[in-house]
């Protein structure tokens, strides 16, 4: 009976190493879905430490919001980094957050232009508005009002409500594009339709 405990406990250790990290990351999924954070953390990092892009931006976002772990903003930047690294288009957007807000680094507006141009690149809308913002505010690039308003242009024709509610404010103000009340309307109501709540006031206001 001992010697068939042996051999069960060797063969479990022989199945549980066999396991991809994707596979792994997908049973942290499950638990994570079910809000068994502590449960989801120790195979997150598991996956992660095996490189796996999709569990490291996972495990920087338990330790981001503190999700079965104490709360660490630099521990999360580490995993995002490396998930960012890997290519992962969602760190690489959380990544220039970081950077642009000084979360568990030192602000560097170029840094995180850099991070949400990657993120771009793989046409990520959220990545389009916030470099459209970097653009309007000359923020880790020279000002660029048009370049800004392309930008959101980009965004806004990815369904993205922040992108639509700045693109209608460009046509409203004349910034990067020339004033049209029509477009900034068009731009402005799709924000709000999403329940953008800048953009709702901004209807209001306008009356429209």
């Amino acid at each position: 009976m001992k010697h068939r405990l042996i051999i069960s406990a060797l063969l479990l250790g022989v199945l549980v190493s066999c396991e991809t990290p994707q596979a792994i990351y997908e049973q942290a999924q499950t638990l994570y879905e079910a809000k068994d954070y502590g449960s989801a953390v120790p195979l997150y990092r598991r996956s992660a430490e095996r490189g796996n892009a999709e569990a490291q931006l996972m495990l920087g976002k338990c330790y981001d919001f503190g999700y079965g772990v104490k709360k660490d903003i630099p521990e999360a930047v580490h995993w995002y980094n490396l998930s960012a690294q890997a290519g992962n288009v969602d760190a690489q957007n959380n990544l220039a957050a970081c950077y642009y807000s000084g979360a568990g680094v030192p602000v560097n507006m170029q840094t995180a232009v850099h991070w949400y141009r990657k993120a771009a690149q793989q046409g990520s809308a959220v990545a389009y508005n916030n470099l459209g913002l970097h653009y309007l505010n000359g923020q880790g690039v020279e000002q660029n009002k048009a370049m800004a308003a392309e930008y959101f242009a980009m965004a806004a024709h990815k369904d993205d409500a922040n992108g639509q509610y700045n693109l209608g404010k460009c046509y409203y103000m004349g910034i990067g594009v020339p004033q049209n009340m029509e477009q900034a309307k068009f731009w402005v109501s799709k924000a709000a339709a999403q329940g953008h709540r800048n953009a709702d006031l901004f209807m209001q206001d306008n009356n429209w």
